[in-house]
Formats: C-alpha cells, structure tokens, sequence
C-alpha cells in the first residue's frame, strides 16, 4: 500500500509535466532547476540556478532517508540534512553534481537522545531524458557520537531524479 501512494505521486507529477510541457525539461539546460530525487528509503528536494551561459549550475536542498546503505559500523538511522553543490552539464542527458552535506542522525531505533552528526561530500551522476534521470549517489565523510566513536565511511544509494527546469 505504501509503494501504491508513492506510484500514484509519481504518475501524478509525470502528467502534470506533460500538461504543462513550459515546465518539463525539452532538451537546452534552462536557466532554474526544481528537482525531486527519491531512492530506496530515501529523497530529497533541491533547486539550483545556472550560471550565466555554461554549463554550471549552483544549489542546494534538504536530503532524508532512513537507514541508508551505508559502510559505517554503527547504524545510521534517520539521516536528514542539508547539502549545497555544482552541477555539471556536460550534455541534457547527463547531470553530474558534487558538494559539501551535512546531516543530523540516530544511531539507534529506539533511543530521541542517540544523535550525531555526518559531515562530508555529497556526489551524484544522473543520466536520463527529458524529466527523468537515474543514477548513484554517494557521500563521503565523518560521523561523530555513535557507540563506535567517530568513523569515516560512505552512505550510498540509486535514486530517481524529476528535474523540472524554466527561464532562458
């Protein structure tokens, strides 16, 4: 039932998108981006504005999951945070974006007071068409205040990417 909800926001999105084709990316990097990404158990929303005529764009948006895949040995529960990047356009297929993050998170299920910290780099490569991209996403960095003390590691996933862009 929850994937139902999930698959009728999205089927939802997409026919706004193509009722409104001023909205949906038609193939020239425009000057706003609005982008939704949803991976397995994670999302995030960002926006970002290119600079001047290239091919750079620069943002920054809020990213949650929960447990995230990670190479941590302590849990990395609930991470939620902010994160700023550039963004490449090296063709309208490809969107390459990296840039710092830093996110709040529990290291236990069950305990309000189990938090730390991650602070690190976020890095993401999206291919895809029109509205619709698709790639890895990483960030690689430092937790503090879990039970193992502070790590170095990666949380990592796929995600989906809904880039809806405007302006000249």
């Amino acid at each position: 039932m929850h994937c139902s909800t999930r698959c009728l926001s999205l089927l939802g999105v997409l026919v706004a998108v193509q009722a409104a084709p001023g909205l949906g990316q038609d193939g020239a990097i425009r000057k706003n981006h609005f982008s939704v990404d949803v991976g397995v158990l994670q999302g995030g929303v960002s926006y970002a504005r290119r600079l001047g005529q290239g091919q750079f764009s620069i943002g920054g948006g809020i990213w949650a999951a929960w447990e995230p895949w990670s190479t941590f040995e302590s849990d990395v529960w609930e991470p939620l945070g902010m994160e700023l990047f550039v963004r490449a356009h090296p063709s309208r297929d490809v969107q390459l974006e990296v840039g710092p993050s830093l996110l709040r998170y529990h290291w236990a299920d069950d305990c309000s007071g189990c938090t730390g910290t991650f602070a690190g780099v976020h890095a993401a490569a999206m291919v895809g068409r029109g509205v619709f991209a698709l790639g890895p996403t990483l960030r690689l960095g430092r937790v503090t205040g879990g039970p193992a003390g502070d790590e170095i590691g990666l949380l990592f996933g796929i995600q989906a990417r809904l880039l809806f862009s405007w302006g000249d």
